[in-house]
Formats: C-alpha cells, structure tokens, sequence
C-alpha cells in the first residue's frame, strides 16, 4: 500500500476538503481509510492531548478510532520552532516518530490518506517538509493547486521539487471564465509534460462560504440578534453607503449576502432586511434602532456589531470569504458531490496500489 499525501503550495488550496471528498468516497467503495496529518499547524488541545483542530474535525468525519497522537504526531507550536532555531537536535527524533504513528495507523487500513502542512515548505529546517516525509514514508502525493496565473509554473516546480514521490494534480478553485483556457491549453500542455491530472474542480459558492456565526468570530463580533440563526452561509458581501431607495434595488441584485453597513444607517439597514440576506454587518459598534432591532428578530436575520470602521471591515470580509475551513457540516455532502463529479478517484486509487 502506497500511501496518499495530499499537498498544496499555499494555504487554503483545498487539500483539506479533497482529503474529506475522496476519503469519503474510498468508504464508500468498502475500502477502510486511515487518515493522519503527520505535521499539524492549527493547534488545539482535546482530552489533554495537544492535536491540529482540522486533523481532529476531519478525523471524525471520516469515522477514525486511531489515538490522536497516531493521527497528528507532530504539531508546529511557536515553543518548537524556537526550541528547533536554538538546538538543530530538538527535531531529530519528528521524522521517526511520524513514521511510528503511520505504522500504527495503516495496520488494519487499506488506503491511507495524509494531509499536508501549508505549503511544501512548512517544517523545513525541522526536517519535516512534504519531501522528507514523503521519502520516509513512501508516499505519492496529490498536489492541490488554487489556480491562478501562474499555475502552469507551479505544478513543474513541484513535480521537480519531488522527484519521484510526485503522483499528480488537483487544480481547485477555477472560474468559471477560465474552464474554456484550462480545457484548451492548460491541461493539454501538462499531460505533455507527463503531468497526471486527477481532475480540476470548478469555483463553488458554497464551497467557499462562511457561516454567520464564524463570520462573526473572525470579525471579532458580538451577535445582537436571532442568536438561533447563525449556521446560515454567507456566499458573498454587498456594502450599503446610499439611500434606501437605491439600497433596495441594489440589495436584490445577490441572494445569500452579508450587507456591511453603519450601525446608525436604519434605512439601508431596513432595505437589507427586505432582500435575502444572511446577516447584517453593523460597524463602528453603533447599535441600531429598536425599529430595525425588532424586525431583524422577525425575519429570523442575525446583526454582527463590530467595532471597525467601514472600509476596514468590507476588507476584513473580503479576506474571509473563500479563504476559510470548511467547518459546517452543510458543506460535507457538498465537497463529497464536488469531487464526485469533478475528480477521477479511480486514478487516485490505483496510485495507493488498489485497483
């Protein structure tokens, strides 16, 4: 069994959901799945034992009964890249017990999936990156790319970069203004290369949704009103800086919205309320009327109050949308149908050795 170490170049890449999606998938075709993160960088502490918070989350959808300590063996705090700049024999031992935590794990297993760190890069000068540990464990990778200009140059460094344990690509996040290049030129030219392409995944909505209730989390937020209401996804953000009238005929123009506007702007805040939107954005910690209070709790529409200014907030929200972790369960049956439909799982099994 050759196991499948799913990568990127870059953070929010979506190895995260291609690990969920085919994991998923290889379930359901019978086969038993390990899965482990052998270099965790979001740490979080469960039962004592310190873990990557996504490694846990996509542990248990997946259905894992290894040790959390099998699962992340490795995880990058500031304590060890302090301890690893002063003292080069602090990571000696991370490369063995990885490999000691993958032995534990594919014991009963007959594909298992790893994720990668960040990017190639993460736990370097530790002697952690994505090439050692793929030369240690034997593994392949599945790299997974968010395209953009420049994705053509990026997967022929990484295949050089890997050498041998290089298996093929993933090239996520793609607009839909760009299928017809990608079609014509892009894959064309990488299967030339030799490049295995597993698939490419069209830009999704939903995919790259946030949920009120992390919206309101990562903004720093306090919710005011329909606390009950805050799993609703966000797709994208509209500013509201005019009168009502023209707010209203604007605000219709996007369904599932987050509107950024004053806390002291009733009317723009009231047309919002008339259209299908999500949330409210109230900033500069304004609190709004009793009148736009109480019919926010009518439609069951949640109000964030932040304290920042407007601009900063459109800005803050314009880093969150498409750049966030998948932690709402509405989003599983989505990612499992994306890559269903979108990547060729039967390539990415026989690359395990299963046929």
């Amino acid at each position: 069994m050759v196991p499948l170490y799913f990568i990127s170049n870059q953070p929010f890449s979506g190895k995260s959901s291609m690990c969920v999606g085919v994991g998923k998938i290889f379930s359901e075709k019978g086969l038993k799945v390990g899965y482990m993160k052998p270099v965790g960088t979001l740490p979080t502490k469960v039962g004592g034992v310190t873990t990557d918070e996504d490694a846990q989350y996509i542990s248990n959808i997946l259905g894992s009964e290894d040790r959390l300590e099998d699962i992340c063996p490795v995880v990058l705090t500031q304590q060890y890249n302090r301890e690893g700049l002063k003292d080069e024999k602090f990571s000696a031992d991370f490369i063995e017990k990885i490999a000691r935590s993958y032995h534990n794990i594919k014991k009963d297993k007959d594909v298992v999936v790893l994720e990668g760190a960040k990017s190639l890069e993460d736990g370097y000068f530790l002697g952690i990156c994505a090439l050692k540990i793929c030369q240690k464990l034997k593994a392949k990778t599945v790299m997974v790319f968010r395209y953009d200009a420049e994705v053509v140059n990026q997967v022929l460094f990484a295949r050089d970069v890997l050498g041998d344990s290089f298996g093929g690509v993933i090239i996520n996040w793609v607009p839909r203004s760009q299928i017809d290049y990608m079609e014509e030129l892009v894959l064309p030219y990488l299967v030339k290369k030799k490049i295995n392409i597993f698939g490419y995944v069209v830009s999704d909505k939903i995919l790259s949704s946030v949920s009120v209730k992390e919206m309101a989390d990562l903004l720093g937020g306090q919710i005011i009103c329909a606390q009950d209401n805050t799993d609703g996804l966000v797709e994208t953000f509209m500013v509201g800086a005019m009168g009502q009238e023209q707010a209203l005929k604007f605000f219709r123009r996007k369904a599932n919205k987050a509107v950024i506007t004053g806390g002291d702007r009733a009317d723009v805040q009231l047309a919002a309320l008339e259209t299908q939107t999500k949330c409210l954005i109230l900033t500069g910690n304004f609190q709004p009327s009793t009148v736009v209070l109480g019919r926010a709790e009518e439609l069951g529409v949640p109000m964030i109050l932040v304290d920042y200014d407007t601009l900063t907030a459109v800005e803050k929200a314009g880093e969150i949308i498409g750049h966030v972790r998948f932690h709402e369960i509405k989003k599983i049956d989505k990612i499992v149908e994306v890559v269903r439909e979108y990547i060729d799982t039967e390539r990415i099994m026989e690359l395990s050795g299963k046929q």
